[in-house]
């Protein structure tokens, strides 16, 4: 690097430092009070807009949600008379029904009672509480 470029290049960052000093806030305007209490009142409103906004994305599509359910019963009545099905008699089977039909289905549907018969233990065989084992085990 040339002397001149060095000088240039410190003329330059002397331009550029006093230009900042010029538009920029001071160090001690920066840390002031009251330029701390905007910073975090600005803050809180950011956070106060985005609660708002998050609160609208989830009220509204949660209100026409509940408003387009319909709470009129259907007349099965007037249904009745005007197609003449009855649709308390009328049964649905899928094209898939017979999928299911196959050879031992009435197994699945019974349960079969296995009894499991446990060895009565007589107390004759129960070992005394005074045994040779028990006996050799406290004096060691």
């Amino acid at each position: 690097m040339k002397p001149d470029d060095d000088r240039d290049l410190r003329d330059a960052f002397k331009a550029l430092g006093s230009s900042v000093r010029a538009t920029g806030p001071s160090f001690h305007q920066m840390i002031a009070r009251e330029a701390l209490d905007e910073s975090r009142w600005r803050r809180r409103r950011r956070r106060a807009a985005g609660a708002a906004l998050l609160a609208v994305a989830v009220v509204i599509p949660a209100f026409l949600a509940l408003s387009a359910r319909t709470d009129r019963a259907l007349d099965y009545e007037r249904f009745t008379s005007l197609t003449g099905i009855d649709l308390k008699e009328v049964t649905w089977e899928a094209p898939s029904d017979f999928l299911l039909d196959f050879p031992g289905r009435d197994l699945l549907s019974r349960v079969p009672i296995i009894e499991i018969r446990t060895p009565v233990i007589a107390p004759d065989s129960v070992r005394s509480p005074v045994s040779n084992d028990t006996q050799r085990r406290s004096r060691s």
